[in-house]
């Protein structure tokens, strides 16, 4: 991305906005390792960043809300269930590629079909991208030892992606 990210919109949300977004979100990641006193959000095109204490924690796009990588990677992740994929799938997931079947080596956690999950690098062990889920983990497990193809994750964000980007920016 050659050309300069403006953010058409940053400001710190009062009291009440915080609580309205705080309620929101731990609806769907009530483990999320964010201190809740100072939010901002900042605003790119449709894209909406909530900052906790100046650090990109949560991404709203369309409807879905969902943590940054940049979150999981330097705060925490053991709450934030997903996919264990090996290195070839890490490669292709990285380059925006939706994650298939033949990658996934286990499962971290339990979640429901179209659940927003992570997918960790078998030997790294880091976060690699957030996807929404297109099974629930047990079929994802059985899906594995079958061999079965298929894609099985919709790959939302990835490092390098516009999100990552504006999120290094923030």
């Amino acid at each position: 991305m050659s050309e300069k990210i403006k953010i058409s919109k940053r400001h710190l949300l009062s009291k009440k906005e915080i609580k309205e977004v705080r309620d929101q979100i731990l609806k769907e990641y009530p483990n999320l390792p964010m201190e809740w006193d100072k939010v901002e959000i900042a605003v790119y095109q449709d894209i909406s960043f909530y900052l906790d204490n100046n650090f990109p924690c949560i991404v709203k796009k369309g409807d879905l809300i969902f943590p940054t990588l940049l979150c999981l990677l330097k705060r925490d992740n053991s709450w934030m269930n997903g996919v264990i994929i090996d290195r070839g799938a890490t490669n292709a997931v990285s380059r925006g590629a939706d994650l298939m079947l033949p990658g996934i080596k286990g499962v971290r956690g339990e979640f429901k079909e179209k659940s927003i999950i992570a997918a960790y690098d078998q030997d790294k062990g880091v976060p690699v991208m957030i996807g929404r889920s297109l099974y629930n983990s047990k079929e994802i497990s059985d899906l594995i030892k079958q061999k079965a193809k298929g894609k099985a994750i919709e790959n939302l964000h990835y490092s390098g992606d516009l999100i990552w980007k504006i999120s290094v920016s923030l």
